[in-house]
């Protein structure tokens, strides 16, 4: 037979087995992370027979039942009259299909038809009212002047701009 201090250590590893496989068995579980990974994405969108925009992605990837594709390499170009307005480069971003809205994040850049320039590290293209907006520091560069501030709000073309909080102006 088994002594009094033998049974307590049994029955102690014994709780210990339980413990351990149950704690297994609470772990999280993922269920279908599977997603749509596509290289070349691209979009066209046209607007009374004529182009708008053309978005171009290296990368994009989207989870099943999600708006949102995510973007990555990517520009989109605007169109007025078919013909070339203004460009917009940024290393990644997110995409909603469903109102043509974009969000571009790190290295934005964007230069227009003018040789207008804008730095920023994140940007919004809201697709109904066709307005850019750079909550963030900007650098913009036009008929070599420069322009550093925060919280730009322009069209596409960087033309009627607002930025609030304008730090400074300098010879280029």
């Amino acid at each position: 037979m088994l002594d009094y201090g033998m049974k307590r250590l049994i029955l102690l590893l014994f709780a210990l087995v339980l413990i351990l496989v149950s704690c297994g068995k609470n772990e999280k579980t993922v269920s279908n992370t599977e997603s749509e990974y596509l290289t070349d994405f691209t979009i066209n969108t046209s607007r009374k027979g004529h182009k708008e925009w053309t978005l171009i992605a290296k990368r994009a990837i989207q989870i099943p039942g999600d708006s949102v594709i995510t973007i990555f390499d990517y520009n989109l170009t605007f169109f007025k009259n078919d013909s070339f307005d203004s460009y917009l480069k940024a290393d990644s971003g997110l995409f909603f299909p469903d109102k043509g809205n974009l969000y571009a994040f790190k290295n934005v850049f964007v230069l227009t038809k003018d040789s207008v320039t804008l730095k920023t590290d994140s940007l919004f293209w809201d697709n109904k009212q066709k307005i850019l907006h750079a909550p963030g520091e900007i650098e913009l560069k036009q008929n070599g002047i420069l322009l550093k501030g925060k919280d730009l709000t322009s069209r596409s073309n960087l033309k009627e701009i607002v930025i609030k909080n304008v730090e400074g102006r300098e010879k280029i």
